[in-house]
């Protein structure tokens, strides 16, 4: 059973179980808001507060994923992220929820740097590709709780069915817990190879810039997750069911975003990462400022393609931008570094989340908020582009072989 494509598709599932929690928060919005008596920035700092339990614990997480190791760190990730997930289903105020979110976010934040040591561990070539399949999970995550979990929310309610996602996570982690095997070459707690020789120079500087350029990347990803939906339904009339499910278009572009740019990146460049980087974040830009002019009846023709490419693209960078960092660390340390780059994306989203459904409650323009945001992604792919470097160790030859 221990096989590398079994692997794969175990990571894949941590990320596809884990998503589900944390996009129920997004999908069940048009739901919850009424109940709970929400402001669109309220409904923004949900995601916020999960994005603070992630900043809070990421780079701890990371250092004991190295430590602990791949199985211990998934196992308790998934049951403190289901269990925090079961509270905030029985949530009957803001604050409540919002602290049942970041806890749901601190286990999350166990998943990440886990499953992209388990990738660094069995791939040696097609890094990128498998990182980006692996990355898949999230949006497919998305996907499938936007598809199912809004008609569940309609038919049982949005409490029983958030419930519902809280013991899917535990059992996932139990099940990892005895499927998870280490690579035949593993050699301590941590696992992977030997790594008593390898230990190379931290590089902070390229590990602070990439994470400060995915930072406002990561705006843009989250907010397109948290008010598409509303957006949709507010300017674009759209129902409140539709509005939901139409999330899974986006998730669908993401889902082939992140294996297509993985790949582009390994054959295409030949391992290169930032220019595939910079190309994502000028799309980006692009798609924003489209978004920023569509109005109430714009034809399915038009908006499907939108908002598969918005996912494509503003969604499916990661697998590219986890391989770039790790390669940067090292296997040894690519745990911690993905922590650091974690703790700064979530530190970016904390603030620029809820801003964005600000400038709509306060302007009541979907324009500005989306021409703001098209701001923040140039200003992130320019810090990119200037300040972040290849990666040259053996992880990236390795990668480009």
């Amino acid at each position: 059973m221990a096989f590398p494509l079994f692997i794969l598709a175990l990571v894949t599932g941590t990320h596809v179980i884990g998503a589900s929690a944390q996009y129920g928060i997004n999908t069940f919005a048009p739901f919850y808001q009424q109940e709970l008596g929400l402001t669109r920035a309220q409904v923004g700092l949900f995601f916020t507060a999960f994005y603070i339990g992630m900043a809070g614990f990421s780079f701890a997480a990371g250092w004991l994923s190295d430590r602990l190791g791949v199985r211990r760190a998934s196992f308790i990730g998934h049951v403190f992220a289901g269990t925090a997930v079961i509270f905030a289903s029985s949530a009957q105020s803001f604050g409540l929820a919002f602290a049942c979110f970041l806890l749901t976010g601190l286990g999350y934040s166990f998943l990440n740097p886990a499953s992209t040591k388990g990738v660094l561990m069995w791939f040696r070539r097609q890094r990128a590709t498998a990182m980006g399949i692996k990355q898949t999970g999230v949006p497919g995550g998305g996907v499938l709780t936007a598809l199912v979990g809004a008609p569940l929310a309609a038919a049982f309610g949005w409490r029983a069915t958030l419930a519902g996602l809280g013991v899917m996570n535990v059992l996932f982690g139990v099940a990892f817990r005895f499927l998870w095997r280490e690579p035949p070459e593993a050699g301590g707690p941590g696992g992977g190879r030997s790594e008593t020789a390898e230990r190379p120079r931290l590089r902070i500087r390229r590990l602070l810039a990439l994470s400060c350029g995915t930072a406002l990347l990561l705006i843009g990803q989250m907010s397109l997750l948290t008010y598409l939906p509303l957006f949709l339904k507010e300017k674009l009339a759209f129902s409140t069911v539709h509005a939901s499910q139409w999330l899974s278009i986006t998730q669908s572009g993401a889902v082939l975003g992140r294996v297509g740019w993985g790949t582009v990146s390994d054959r295409l460049y030949g391992g290169r990462r930032k220019i595939v980087l910079v190309l994502i974040g000028t799309i980006s830009v692009l798609l924003c400022t489209v978004f920023s002019a569509l109005h109430k009846g714009v034809s399915p023709f038009i908006l499907v393609p939108l908002t598969f490419l918005g996912g494509f693209t503003m969604i499916g960078y990661q697998g590219v931008s986890y391989s770039l960092i790790s390669e940067i660390a090292g296997q040894s340390r690519a745990g911690m570094a993905l922590g650091l780059m974690i703790t700064i994306n979530a530190m970016g989203t904390v603030v620029g989340t809820p801003l964005f459904g600000y400038i709509v409650d306060a302007t009541g323009s979907y324009v500005i908020a989306w021409q703001a945001l098209a701001g923040v992604l140039a200003l992130g792919t320019l810090n990119i582009a200037v300040f972040v470097s290849e990666a040259h160790d053996s992880g990236a030859a390795e990668s480009r072989a």
